[in-house]
């Protein structure tokens, strides 16, 4: 009796330590400050004033091909609540951006998981997006960064080193913009 109640008292502990363990890797997989990406390629936005934005001709390019000092990457889903409550923060941020001092220098991208060219255009008509959004239907630059919640928004220099990570609704825009401000100088 004694080996079966020792079981039943270690098998809880056990299976704490295995949920923690696998919710420990599955947070040390999601790109952190520090970190540098994985080069990845993209398929670039439908749309002529959006490639233009990036800086950006061919059908498939790289992050570092977008000039800019700063990036910053929002993965977001085609059927994402918080995402559509972000989206016009966003807006005002990228509005923002390109009245100011940090035209040019800093760029706006949205990453849609599993998203096609057509749930795109849903997002653009529906949300109203002011800055470019690039599909990942497969979901296979989405998994390179570590399969994040929606939204994850990510701050990257040119060399993909990553500068700043956050998950979830950036609701303070003014103190988001100031940290922007604070990485470009």
């Amino acid at each position: 009796m004694k080996p079966l109640r020792f079981i039943l008292n270690v098998l809880p502990v056990i299976g704490i330590l295995w949920t923690s363990a696998a919710g420990a890797a599955w947070c040390a997989g999601l790109p952190k400050k520090g970190d540098t990406l994985p080069a990845f390629e993209l398929q670039a936005p439908a749309s002529d004033k959006a490639r233009e934005y990036l800086g950006i001709s061919q059908a498939i390019f790289r992050l570092a091909d977008i000039p800019c000092r700063l990036l910053l990457l929002e993965v977001i889903g085609v059927y994402c609540p918080q995402c559509y409550r972000q989206a016009p923060l966003f807006n005002t941020l990228f509005n923002r951006i390109e009245k100011g001092k940090l035209k040019g220098q800093v760029k706006m991208l949205a990453l849609a998981a599993g998203g096609n060219v057509n749930e795109i255009q849903y997002l653009y008509d529906q949300v109203q997006y002011s800055f470019p959004i690039v599909p990942d239907p497969r979901f296979d630059v989405h998994k390179l960064l570590g399969e994040p919640r929606t939204p994850f928004t990510l701050l990257v220099d040119p060399q993909g080193k990553v500068l700043y990570t956050h998950m979830g609704i950036i609701e303070d825009i003014d103190a988001f913009l100031k940290l922007i401000n604070d990485l470009v100088r």
